[in-house]
């Protein structure tokens, strides 16, 4: 996504990673790569210098403690674009995942940080594909912070989340099950592929099968 940004926007993208992954090859974005304990000592120092550098789009690496996240958090709040990645199974057991960063005491706090200042939570699998010189596809869950999923967010419900992502495809969500059925269908990937990775089995059946599964009102 930063590369698509890269070849297609004059923007200023700084990124805060350990280790760098991925070396980006300026095209029409000016680009500052820095290294955790290479470049700058640690993530609270990067960040005190980063906002000075005045950047449009940033990009926290793995956030895989309070001191990543609130790095994020702080970079949203002060109006930059902010990417970062964190290992969760699905979009919406983000949350969960986030909050575990975190003493108990402070989950009311960062539940209200990431309902105002989250965009999008974007989840992926890469599933070996049988389409000739393809590799690898990847199978996509999508889900935009709209009032809905704010809400929930905010009272804790993340139990129906799956649910707000449904209902909320013409907003451009979607869930595992819808992005496996258009790569079935699409001869991307085969259907034993699919079911051995569908959070819901039964769910990816009956929509292979033509059956719609939302259930408007379950929100």
């Amino acid at each position: 996504m930063l590369d698509f940004v890269n070849h297609n926007e004059r923007v200023h993208i700084l990124t805060l990673e350990d280790p760098i992954e991925f070396v980006y090859t300026e095209d029409k974005a000016l680009i500052n790569q820095r290294e955790i304990g290479m470049d700058v000592i640690d993530f609270a120092v990067a960040m005190k210098h980063a906002v000075r550098e005045d950047p449009d789009i940033m990009l926290v690496g793995e956030m895989r403690d309070e001191e990543t996240f609130m790095t994020a958090i702080h970079a949203a709040e002060t109006g930059h674009l902010v990417f970062g990645t964190i290992h969760a199974s699905t979009a919406p057991s983000t949350i969960g995942r986030i909050l575990d960063l975190f003493p108990e005491a402070m989950h009311k706090a960062i539940r209200s940080a990431i309902a105002f200042n989250m965009k999008a939570i974007i989840a992926q699998k890469l599933l070996k594909s049988i389409k000739p010189g393809v590799g690898r596809v990847p199978t996509v869950e999508i889900m935009t912070f709209n009032g809905t999923i704010q809400k929930l967010v905010l009272e804790g419900q993340d139990n129906k989340l799956s649910d707000a992502i449904r209902l909320g495809a013409e907003e451009g969500m979607q869930d595992f099950t819808m992005s496996l059925k258009q790569l079935v269908e699409e001869e991307l990937i085969d259907r034993p592929t699919a079911l051995e990775v569908a959070p819901n089995k039964d769910a990816l059946i009956m929509a292979l099968k033509g059956i719609n599964v939302s259930q408007p009102g379950m929100i």
